[in-house]
C-alpha cells in the first residue's frame, strides 16, 4: 500500500526503501491503530485480523461481514485492521512473508476484538 516506504506502523527494525537500515525510535515507535481507535466515542467495532492463514482469513472475512452490518445499521464507526503479507517489499518469500507476519508482526499487533460495542453491552 505505501510503495515500500516506512509507515506509522512499520515496526522497529524493519528495513523499508525510506529505511534501508531499518526503522530506529528516532522515527517513532510503530502506532497502533486499533487500539487506538477502540478508545474513541462513537465506535462499534474495532477488530485486528490477519491473512496468515486460512483460519485467520475466515476470520477477516467475518469481521469484514460484521463492519459492514454494523455500518448498515448505523451503530457508528467500525474499522477492521488487516495484517496482509507484502513479500516483494519485505524481500521475502511468499511463505516466509506469512510466517514473518505470524512470529513478528503479531508479537507488536496482537489479534483479537478491541471493541464490540455491542456485544459488550449484552
Amino acid at each position: 500500500m505505501t510503495g515500500g516506504q516506512m509507515a506509522p506502523t512499520t515496526l522497529l527494525g524493519q528495513k523499508t526503501t525510506t529505511t534501508p537500515s531499518g526503522k530506529v525510535m528516532r522515527d517513532g515507535y510503530p502506532l497502533r491503530v486499533s487500539e487506538l481507535l477502540a478508545t474513541i466515542e462513537g465506535t462499534s467495532l474495532i477488530i485486528r485480523t490477519s491473512l496468515d492463514s486460512y483460519k485467520n482469513l475466515i476470520n477477516t472475512k467475518k469481521a469484514i461481514e460484521k463492519s459492514f452490518i454494523y455500518q448498515i445499521e448505523e451503530r457508528g464507526f467500525s474499522l477492521i485492521e488487516i495484517l496482509s503479507p507484502c513479500p516483494v517489499d519485505w524481500k521475502l518469500s511468499p511463505r516466509d512473508s506469512l510466517t514473518w507476519i505470524q512470529k513478528e508482526m503479531t508479537s507488536v499487533y496482537p489479534l483479537g476484538t478491541f471493541r464490540d460495542k455491542f456485544e459488550e453491552a449484552g
